[in-house]
């Protein structure tokens, strides 16, 4: 699974120039909006904008036992020995931000989002930060049993069973899911006002499509293995290695680069650029 960072879209803030330090042995990675993360030998590393300190990794993570990353809008979040770990905006002790009670030990996900951020424990999801628009106000359905979880710019979704949930407050169709996404769903995604999700190997999705980030092209109707939303774009991962990206693209982030069209092993989908691992 391990390997080098591949990075294509806007680079304004340097997030699609990656270090030397992640050509190689990256067995994670996760974009944010302008500022991009990865995960080698259990260390997280961090560039692009470093605007409240986003890129600089806590001292306590750099010592390695890092286990999963998520790069936010200007926050981030990580796992090591099952507690939470956050830094960038907002994520001061008593910052809006900050881990809650109950993410001390035994979470096995996080997602960090807009200005909310959410984890997966034992099946249930815990959500804080700002949820002026209810995506924070976790629905009893996603108490238990879910196994996976995605926070977008003023929603929550999860899977669970196959099944979407989604909260929040629905202003473009982000929540409001499609009968076949009732069951047999694989795996999910959100952008900053969509959803995506997996079913039977297809790419399915609902919300905003101001940009056509919801018009799937041909090549996402079998084989796919994952997905990543962007604000506006939207990104698959073949069982061939072959990585698609559709619409919106005035930074170029939808123009896969010949090197991502075989062989790549992981996606993340960013504000408006992407990263791969390959």
């Amino acid at each position: 699974m391990a390997g080098q960072v591949i990075a294509w879209g806007s680079d304004y803030d340097g997030q699609s120039s990656p270090p030397d330090s992640v050509s190689s042995g990256v067995t994670q990675v996760s974009a944010g909006l302008a500022h991009a993360l990865a995960l080698k030998d259990g260390v997280p590393m961090a560039w692009g904008n470093p605007g409240d300190d986003r890129t600089f990794v806590p001292i306590d993570l750099r010592r390695g036992g890092v286990t999963a990353i998520s790069a936010g809008y200007r926050h981030n979040l990580a796992i090591k020995n099952g507690k939470v770990w956050s830094w960038g905006r907002f994520t001061q002790p008593g910052g809006t931000l900050a881990p809650p009670a109950g993410t001390e030990a035994g979470v096995d996900a996080v997602s960090a989002g807009y200005l909310h951020s959410l984890a997966l424990k034992d099946g249930k999801v815990i959500a804080w930060g700002f949820g002026s628009h209810g995506e924070t106000d976790v629905p009893a359905e996603a108490l238990s049993g879910v196994d996976a979880i995605a926070a977008g710019m003023y929603f929550s979704v999860a899977l669970k069973d196959g099944e979407v949930i989604c909260w929040g407050p629905n202003h473009f169709g982000e929540c409001t899911i499609p009968e076949e996404a009732g069951s047999g769903v694989t795996a999910i995604a959100v952008g900053s006002t969509f959803t995506l999700a997996i079913k039977n190997g297809r790419v399915i999705g609902w919300g905003n499509n101001n940009h056509h980030q919801l018009d799937m092209p041909i090549e996402v109707d079998d084989h796919v293995v994952a997905i990543g939303a962007g604000s506006q774009h939207s990104l698959a991962l073949k069982d061939d290695g072959q990585v698609v990206a559709w619409w919106y693209n005035a930074q170029g982030q939808s123009t896969v680069p010949s090197v991502a069209t075989t062989g790549v092993k992981a996606i993340s989908a960013g504000g408006y650029f992407n990263l791969a691992i390959k």
